[in-house]
């Protein structure tokens, strides 16, 4: 399985933590070999912690320099370092535990790093939301080894399209396959069925080449390019595919 290519699925947080919204994604990679790793829970209160400690030496700050280590505040942030390491000693043992088999994806958890690159690509650290957490964890992921990145959101929700409106430019920049998909509820239409196989492509093909010059963008490239044997399980498969076009 680790040999597989992985996608970060991001995005508005209770539909990517909502197994309805994700598991046909999830279908749909694992039928093509891609591994779906949503980001979990714990990435969440990493953040919120993020935000906590960055208010804190905010207010830290705004203090006189030498009654700094005096004040409330002071002792809320030394106070909050135990909780972290407390934190991040049950997180160790509950990740050992469950992946003895080492068959869990690796996902971006150092959350200073992760909004260090936001801060240097997308936004600023002021605007608290999941716009920051998942642009950043997707760059993040997209240079530990993932292949691809998917944007998941309610339908026509603000959050999900400023991630789009954002992330999106800076990875075709890099040739980073990204999509973004907006659930409303029913199975996924044909378009955006169409859009995802077109995702998985490139996700599969920039794991054999991760220098590849250009995206395929439509399905007329996959077709006219003879591309479509990298998407079909079979050659029966294959056959259906092209006959299709």
């Amino acid at each position: 399985p680790l040999d597989c290519p992985k996608v970060l699925v991001v995005g508005e947080i209770f539909v990517r933590r909502d197994d309805f919204a994700v598991d046909e994604l999830i279908e749909n990679f694992a039928r093509k070999g891609i591994i779906a790793k949503v980001s979990s829970i714990a990435e969440w209160i990493h953040y919120t912690d993020f935000v906590r400690d960055y208010d804190i030496k905010k207010r830290i700050k705004l203090k006189p320099v030498l009654l700094r280590p005096f004040t409330k505040e002071f002792r809320t942030w030394v106070y909050y370092q135990l909780e972290k390491k407390w934190k991040a000693s049950m997180e160790h043992k509950a990740k050992h535990a469950l992946n003895v088999n080492n068959l869990i994806p690796s996902a971006p958890h150092d959350m200073d790093a992760i909004m260090k690159t936001v801060e240097d690509n997308f936004v600023n650290l002021e605007l608290n939301s999941e716009i920051a957490v998942s642009s950043g964890s997707a760059a993040t992921a997209m240079a530990e080894g993932y292949s691809g990145v998917v944007n998941i959101s309610p339908f026509a929700c603000l959050i999900g399209r400023v991630i789009q409106g954002i992330y999106t430019p800076w990875a075709r920049e890099k040739n980073y396959p990204t999509m973004s998909v907006e659930v409303d509820g029913n199975q996924l239409p044909p378009n955006i069925l169409n859009q995802l196989n077109i995702f998985m492509l490139n996700v599969l093909r920039f794991k054999h080449d991760m220098d590849i010059k250009d995206l395929v963008e439509d399905s007329d490239t996959v077709y006219s390019s003879g591309l479509a044997g990298m998407m079909a399980e079979s050659e029966e498969e294959e056959k259906e595919l092209v006959e299709s076009k």
